[in-house]
């Protein structure tokens, strides 16, 4: 089959776009700053939380990726905990690399059946393991209001580069100390915090964070 000059150069434009997008070194993603609009009450009904962003550091050079950090510890009236993170980013990362590379064993569990807008979707479940060190974590990606996964969001993220369009792009994470015993409860709690936090998000906010 022939191919014109006008393919070719599609083709070449096409391999050099996703050449600079996953192989050159990354300048520090540049989002639309949505985190900064994002109210998440900071007290709900029984919980009440803690900010620990200023620990983490997204100038960091490792996290390039990453324009800004949402991150809250939240407790219950019982002394239960979790960590809500939210991460306004760019060519996301798995957490299971990020774990895997600190030394932690994965475990796939069931998916979790999240409520969006008048439908629904299925958030990725993992246990994370390292020695007697256990951890479950709940996660999903958010990208313009609607919930991808990660074969969509390289799609949109090599497409938005092609454009030098800028979107709001999340991953919605949430990290619970567990034990392979205690993970049923553990899970119950994860879905007692997301139905409590959806409930007290603003119709818009709610979108950016569960879609539409």
């Amino acid at each position: 089959m022939m191919i014109n000059k006008k393919q070719t150069i599609v083709v070449i434009l096409l391999i050099l776009t996703i050449f600079a997008s996953f192989f050159l070194p990354k300048a520090k993603y540049n989002g639309i700053n949505i985190l900064k609009e994002i109210n998440i009450p900071l007290r709900m009904s029984g919980w009440r939380s803690t900010d620990v962003s200023s620990q983490l550091n997204p100038q960091d050079k490792r996290y390039n990726f990453i324009g800004d950090i949402f991150a809250r510890i939240y407790a219950d009236d019982y002394g239960e905990s979790l960590l809500f993170l939210v991460l306004d980013a760019g060519n996301f990362h798995n957490p299971k690399i990020c774990y895997g590379n600190s030394g932690y064993e994965a475990r796939d569990l069931d998916k979790i059946k999240i409520k969006s807008g008048i439908s629904s979707f299925q958030a990725q479940t993992v246990f994370m393991k390292k020695g007697g060190e256990g951890r479950l974590v709940i996660y999903w990606l958010c990208i313009d209001k609607k919930i991808a996964s990660w074969s969509q969001q390289k799609i949109i993220e090599l497409w938005d580069t092609f454009l030098n369009k800028k979107k709001s792009g999340l991953m919605v994470r949430f990290e619970i100390p567990a034990t392979e015993e205690n993970l049923p409860s553990v899970i119950k709690l994860a879905k007692e915090f997301i139905r409590e936090l959806r409930s007290n998000l603003s119709q818009q906010d709610r979108e950016y964070i569960f879609g539409k």
